[in-house]
């Protein structure tokens, strides 16, 4: 299995963050049905609780509940159909279900951008989240056309300093750094990092995914002392902020493995991809693909011990 870097990605919030089920939308004529509106309520609690827990298959099936009633009771193009849909797609993603997530993002960013506009945020938050699921897939290149678009539009409306205008800068150099266009990656990077230290402190999760994400870009150009120094970094400010049995944490732990694994220091990089295995395992499922390159990096490191 190929040695594959992981970045943080500015995707859809959490599970159900935006969906609008209040008294506003309780006095809409679609919602004469408050009981429907109560299982509405229940199955958002569950899956919040469930994605919580890493239950990701069974949030999926809670998720496909909850689209399934919106589209009944509101509407194909209501707003709350549209966010439970993207929702869906984002836990697909986290499954791995890169192809499905593809899918129904697509056809979420149809609806609203017949709906809302190219430049409402909604869509361009639909927009994004395709790219992610595209780099996923490896299609780095149309990743970067789609990011380069969200960003255009987010700098013109929001400015440069505005969080979402910042996300898409990370995201793109991500894709930029997977293409192979390595110095054109570090300069976004460092231009994010400094803003985000600057806008929220060294210690926010944003700019200690910024970090991580340099350091990877500091990887992939065999600069391996320089990003050994800074996944170490990351790790234990994550750990510290976060916790030891965040993902985030987990994640940093599979970098810094490949990164001691790239300067040999086998016997320093093995404990720390089997803390990124057992992790990804508890937190994702042991068929996600996270999970599954951890442990193909694990064997791999074992290997190379002998």
């Amino acid at each position: 299995m190929q040695k594959r870097l992981l970045y943080l990605l500015a995707c859809a919030g959490g599970i159900l963050s935006c969906l609008t089920l209040n008294a506003q939308t309780q006095k809409a004529q679609v919602a004469h049905d408050t009981g429907r509106l109560l299982a509405l309520h229940q199955h958002y609690q569950s899956v919040a609780s469930l994605s919580a827990q890493g239950r990701l298959a069974e949030a999926e099936a809670e998720l496909r509940v909850i689209v399934s009633t919106c589209r009944e009771v509101f509407g194909k193009e209501h707003p709350d159909t549209l966010t439970s849909r993207s929702d869906l797609a984002a836990t697909l993603a986290h499954e791995g279900k890169y192809a499905e997530a593809e899918k129904e993002n697509r056809a979420v960013l149809a609806i609203r951008q017949q709906v809302l506009g190219k430049d409402h945020p909604d869509t361009l938050l639909s927009r994004n989240n395709l790219a992610a699921t595209l780099q996923e897939q490896g299609r780095h290149a149309e990743a970067v056309r789609e990011y380069r678009a969200v960003l255009d539009v987010r700098q013109r409306i929001l400015g440069p300093e505005h969080s979402d205008t910042l996300d898409s800068r990370n995201n793109l150099a991500t894709a930029l750094n997977d293409l192979g266009r390595h110095a054109e990656a570090e300069k976004e990077h460092r231009a994010v990092l400094a803003l985000r230290e600057k806008l929220l402190g060294q210690r926010h999760p944003k700019t200690l995914a910024s970090r991580n994400n340099l350091a990877a870009v500091l990887q992939l150009q065999e600069r391996h002392a320089e990003a050994e120094q800074e996944h170490r970094t990351v790790l234990a400010l994550r750990e510290k902020v976060l916790g030891p049995e965040h993902p985030d944490v987990f994640l940093s732990c599979y970098n810094l493995a490949l990164c001691l694994e790239a300067q040999s220091k086998f016997k320093d990089a093995l404990p720390i991809m089997q803390r990124a295995q057992i992790g990804f395992k508890k937190s994702l499922g042991p068929s996600h693909p996270y999970t599954q390159s951890a442990g193909e990096g694990q064997r791999r490191i074992a290997s190379e011990m002998k």
